[in-house]
């Protein structure tokens, strides 16, 4: 199935419906297989020590019927946390030389939105009109804005219209625009509600907003111009102008931490999809240093946003949809 969803890259309208309809259903059927599988592996090693008292099948029998029933509740739970709740996660963020005129502004950061042929505009319209509520200083979409496809750029700029107009909207590129078609993404929305940032900056009063492209285009030569460029991004900044970063994977934290920059704004891990929030722990976490929350490095910050929308399956088990409310203040001295 995996090399048959990648020939749907070039989208149809008949592809589009097929690919929105069979990788979810493929993708969620690969999980269960691979955990059910895992599950019946380590059964079979502890059978072993008492194969002579038990037959493997009376001896499996609970442990699959627990998984089973387990997997139903963590299913209707995940699909309903992935559907329905918005979380508001407001983060205040003290950073060392911030100017006078910086402190108290509030950035409100959306990210993986994944805007596809499911995604119900009423979601979309609910989300942005919580951001209104908010009342930023200024909102940004941290990549992922679409599932691939540029066809539904339309439908997120609908769904734009309940955020109010004077409200800037800035987004970067994500890696799903990437595998779809980036150019076609950065033409379509030049010059709409949202303001393409890639490799380039945009003054917000007395801050710098530094926004790179994704690193999904390292591994495509056909985008080798959109390869993330953080010295492009910071180039045309003032020197009376405070930096912050932003990108669609956390990796540029690396970067921005040895070049002492003091924020640096993240997404893309959607927190695994499934977490515990007050332990601070996620499914990223098992692979990713940095995978959700605040974190600090010397004189540097990052923050990642674990994800506003869902990619492919609607399933999000302890870890909801993320608005975030970053409050930018000056540490004390």
């Amino acid at each position: 199935m995996w090399p048959f969803m990648l020939m749907l890259r070039q989208l149809t309208a008949f592809t589009r419906i097929i690919r929105a309809t069979l990788g979810p259903l493929w993708f969620a059927w690969s999980s269960f297989a691979i955990l059910y599988t895992i599950l019946m592996l380590l059964v079979v090693a502890a059978w072993l020590a008492f194969r002579h008292r038990f037959r493997f099948r009376e001896f499996a029998r609970w442990p699959s019927r627990a998984f089973l029933t387990g997997a139903m509740i963590a299913t209707i739970v995940g699909i309903y946390h992935a559907l329905v709740p918005l979380r508001i996660e407001r983060v205040a963020v003290e950073l060392q030389n911030l100017p006078a005129a910086a402190v108290g502004t509030r950035i409100v950061l959306l990210a993986d939105l994944h805007v596809g042929l499911f995604t119900r505009p009423s979601r979309l319209d609910k989300i942005f009109s919580r951001v209104t509520a908010l009342e930023p200083d200024a909102v940004v979409i941290l990549g992922d804005l679409i599932d691939d496809d540029p066809h539904y750029l339309s439908k997120l700029l609908a769904g734009t219209r309940a955020l109010a107009a004077s409200t800037p909207l800035l987004a970067v590129l994500g890696n799903h625009e990437m595998y779809g078609d980036p150019q076609r993404v950065i033409r379509e929305l030049d010059g709409s509600r949202i303001t393409m940032i890639v490799n380039d900056g945009v003054a917000l009063g007395s801050l710098w907003i530094a926004g790179t492209s994704d690193r999904a285009a390292e591994q495509m030569p056909e985008y080798a111009a959109l390869t993330p460029d953080l010295t492009a991004a910071l180039k045309g900044r003032p020197a009376d102008k405070f930096p912050i970063v932003v990108s669609h994977q956390p990796r540029i934290f690396y970067e921005a931490r040895d070049r002492n920059l003091p924020l640096t704004l993240s997404a893309h891990t959607h927190g695994g999809q499934c977490g515990i929030r007050p332990l601070g722990w996620s499914l990223a976490g098992v692979f990713l240093e940095y995978h959700m929350g605040l974190y600090r490095w010397g004189a540097s910050q990052l923050y990642i946003n674990t994800g506003t929308g869902y990619w492919l399956v609607p399933f999000r088990l302890g870890m909801t949809p993320e608005i975030t409310l970053i409050e930018l203040r000056r540490a004390p001295r």
